[in-house]
């Protein structure tokens, strides 16, 4: 699978959200949701002024019209997610034992800070990432809290490398994509607006 190209970096991005379920609302107020929650977070990346008559630029629009045009997925790196917020961490973590679900998982750990809620996390074997839900209790903790949940058959291997640094989203351009315009006598176009899904 190959990397999202960075020719250029946003000068504004969100961060990642997933999905919403089905909700309803009746007159009185009472709440009605929807328990199958879709998987696949999205987030929006805006970029500056871009010099209209840059090779790199028409090279990267080039590039983001054909990714867009043949739902190309591809792997990315969210600009604000790429380490942990104890990094650098060393040592290595990883799944013990089979057929775990839910969002506690049971794991091998030599690291030498914990790992903290929000940090984003992968296991070897799967494109899905998780959140680390609440804090480790200590750097070798036997279990790791994360969201959202493993669902029955989609489990990690026993032993299965968790990547910690520099976790990859596997992602595709979705939602309307807006290209960048350049308008009267100026020199640049102004207002691409990327927005990526997780497709896992």
């Amino acid at each position: 699978m190959a990397d999202f190209n960075r020719i250029f970096n946003p000068t504004e991005h969100t961060y990642p959200e997933f999905p919403t379920g089905f909700e309803s609302w009746s007159i009185s107020g009472k709440a009605q949701f929807d328990t199958a929650l879709q998987v696949g977070r999205q987030w929006t990346e805006k970029y500056g002024i871009i010099p209209a008559k840059d090779a790199n630029a028409r090279s990267f629009f080039s590039y983001i019209n054909e990714l867009y045009h043949a739902r190309t997925i591809f792997d990315i790196v969210h600009l604000d997610m790429q380490t942990p917020a104890n990094a650098p961490i060393t040592g290595a973590i990883s799944v013990n034992g089979a057929n775990q679900t839910g969002t506690m998982i049971n794991v091998t750990s030599t690291l030498n800070k914990i790992l903290k809620a929000g940090d984003i996390i992968k296991f070897a074997g799967l494109n899905l990432v998780y959140n680390i839900k609440t804090d480790m209790t200590s750097p070798t903790a036997g279990s790791i809290s994360i969201y959202p949940p493993i669902f029955a058959g989609g489990s990690p291997s026993n032993g299965a490398t968790i990547t910690i640094t520099g976790v990859k989203f596997r992602a595709a351009l979705t939602g309307s994509l807006k290209m960048p315009a350049r308008s009267g006598g100026t020199t640049y176009y102004a207002g691409l607006t990327l927005t990526f899904r997780e497709c896992p």
